[in-house]
């Protein structure tokens, strides 16, 4: 059976035979404890990603060794389970040929619209007054370095936005959340400038955390400084060339960056000390959350139950037929 997605697969094909066009995001060479070797992997197209075992290592070894991640190969498996969840185990496996599949096309990618995510950008942008404050914007969001990156990077490895333009969209979301509280409770204009500045620059320092799509994964600064270091201290150096640069708006602005995170226990090394920096955090806890559910709802969809099954990051299951 030709699967074109694999969200089309759900627990009615178990024992089924199917072929698709896939990525390879992840494969391991592991030993059973019998000593035989075999393979874990994890495949994804752009409706979802599922693991999957390589039983036939030992004539397939070669070709399993010289595989990288990121390539798209052309599978036939069988449909199994393991621990409620969906999983393939590979029959046959081969190279995707050139021309045969663009690797775009297997990645996730935001529904919003680039170009619709774009006008949102200017929309806010377009909000922010204070010379100082657009020109931090300028050099750190719409400069010739950065902007490419900051519209086409995932938000997160896992959980929430890791798909294409996903920092992208979570940042759109982060600025509607604030602005309608922001003016809902009438904060100053001089407020909402700063609050528009920090949604954009929570997390813009992901660009050096994560690897660019399809890869996964830190890089070795994100590893050893994460972003809301890199954030603020990269802002901080951004801030030092303005000329002038409001001290009030300095302090605001990096508190907002390095306590969005909320607690000193999810990762922030200060705590929101500003209204402007609650809303923030609220904001984007708001973004993640609804993000992580909805996803995990749109994977699960071909599961006939009336939940889904425990969010591992949110501690509970969600009702799917409202």
């Amino acid at each position: 059976m030709l699967i074109n997605k694999l969200s089309e697969i759900n627990k009615g094909n178990i024992n089924d035979q199917i072929e698709a066009i896939v990525l390879i995001t992840e494969i391991k060479l592991k030993l059973t404890k019998n000593e035989k070797k075999y393979a874990d992997l994890s495949l994804q197209d752009a409706s979802k990603k599922i693991e999957a075992k390589c039983w036939e290592v030992d004539e397939n070894e070669n070709f399993l060794l010289s595989l990288k991640a990121n390539e798209a190969v052309k599978i036939k498996a069988v449909v199994g389970e393991y621990q409620g969840s969906i999983q393939l185990t590979i029959k046959e496996m081969e190279r995707a040929k050139e021309g045969e599949v663009n690797i775009r096309s297997l990645i996730p990618t935001s529904d919003w619209g680039i170009d619709s995510m774009k006008k949102g950008l200017q929309f806010f942008y377009d909000k922010v007054q204070s010379p100082h404050l657009r020109l931090l914007l300028d050099l750190m969001i719409f400069s010739d370095d950065h902007y490419e990156r900051f519209s086409t990077y995932p938000a997160a490895r896992r959980v929430h936005h890791n798909f294409y333009h996903g920092l992208l969209q979570h940042v759109l979301e982060v600025l509607k959340f604030s602005y309608t509280v922001a003016t809902t409770k009438r904060l100053t204009d001089r407020q909402i400038e700063r609050l528009i500045v920090m949604g954009f620059l929570h997390d813009w320092a992901k660009i050096f955390e994560y690897k660019p799509l399809p890869e996964s994964g830190f890089t070795e600064e994100g590893t050893m400084l994460g972003h809301i270091f890199m954030g603020a201290h990269k802002t901080l150096n951004v801030m030092k060339e303005i000329a002038d640069f409001d001290e009030e708006d300095k302090l605001i602005i990096l508190n907002g960056i390095l306590g969005h995170h909320g607690k000193l226990e999810f990762g922030s090394p200060v705590l929101p000390k500003t209204v402007e920096a609650q809303i923030l955090h609220h904001a984007d806890i708001m973004s993640g959350d609804v993000e992580s559910i909805q996803s995990f709802m749109s994977e699960d969809g071909n599961n006939e139950e009336s939940f889904t099954g425990r969010l591992w990051n949110m501690g509970t299951e969600y009702y799917k037929k409202g």
